[in-house]
């Protein structure tokens, strides 16, 4: 890219030097003096999907070296560096770093709105000559809920199930659906279900998968009047579980719980109506 080659068999055989903040300094600023010619000024180097190694203290240490390290230099390195992650991980790293949350600022990213992933749509069936009526657009932007990774999957699903050009309401609903159990597999069974081993967990999961798909909130008092003595003892650790596996998040009254993700909510609705 931009001219520049990368030796993946040298990479590897230097990485123990290169993943050190002087390293990496050192790797960054001679791929710069490379693209100078090029009329390239500065690096944006972004580090995405952090949750693995936001906790790890080594990571926290990196960074403030990398950002130190570069300030002090002779030449600063006219770079750019963006962490993606959420508030939890910021905090993470912040606790074992307490100089991070000054280094960067943040930049809050919110979903797109209705009127964005209409746009959205509308392009990416436009330019495969498919149009989308009223009623189907309006449901999948209800359920994709602003994330271009859901809009995507959901896009994806209705252009394959489409047999005549128009995504109509049917093609839609299905594509949906199609869309819950493929991202369902994907992050739910990984994250809620093979972490819920308790046949009590599993047993409280379907008492909240039985309300209604589009209902993305429930109130505490409301599902403990249908579980088991039981199943009351553990209620509460089942909500802190689910907190921390960000499927669960608390409402703005008192004793609400609202769902993060309307495909997790549909997905687990799903399997509990299967079962």
């Amino acid at each position: 890219m931009f001219g520049v080659k990368i030796d993946l068999e040298a990479l590897r055989n230097d990485s123990p030097s290169i993943t050190s903040f002087q390293g990496i300094l050192d790797f960054l600023r001679e791929t710069l003096d490379r693209t100078r010619d090029l009329g390239i000024k500065g690096l944006f180097l972004t580090f995405d999907e952090i949750n693995g190694i936001a906790s790890q203290p080594e990571f926290a240490s990196f960074l403030k070296g990398l950002v130190d390290q570069n300030a002090l230099s002779r030449s600063p390195l006219p770079l750019l560096l963006m962490l993606c992650g959420t508030e939890d991980r910021r905090v993470e790293l912040i606790k074992n770093s307490e100089p991070l949350g000054r280094i960067f600022d943040v930049i809050t990213i919110n979903p797109m709105t209705s009127s964005e992933m209409e746009d959205f749509f509308q392009k990416a069936f436009g330019m495969s000559q498919m149009t989308v009526e009223k009623n189907a657009l309006s449901t999948l932007t209800h359920f994709s809920a602003g994330f271009p990774k859901i809009m995507q999957l959901v896009g994806d699903m209705a252009y394959w199930i489409d047999n005549d050009q128009i995504i109509d309401e049917k093609d839609a609903s299905l594509a949906i659906i199609d869309a819950a159990e493929d991202f369902g597999k994907k992050y739910v069974n990984a994250q809620a279900y093979k972490a819920l081993k308790s046949e009590d967990y599993r047993n409280i999961l379907k008492k909240i998968g039985k309300q209604g798909p589009n209902q993305m909130s429930f109130q505490k008092s409301e599902i403990e009047s249908l579980l088991t003595e039981q199943e009351k003892k553990k209620f509460h650790n089942f909500l802190q579980k689910m907190k921390k596996l960000n499927v669960l998040r608390p409402g703005d009254n008192r004793g609400e719980y609202v769902f993060n993700l309307r495909m997790v909510r549909l997905y687990i609705w799903l399997q509990t109506i299967r079962a």
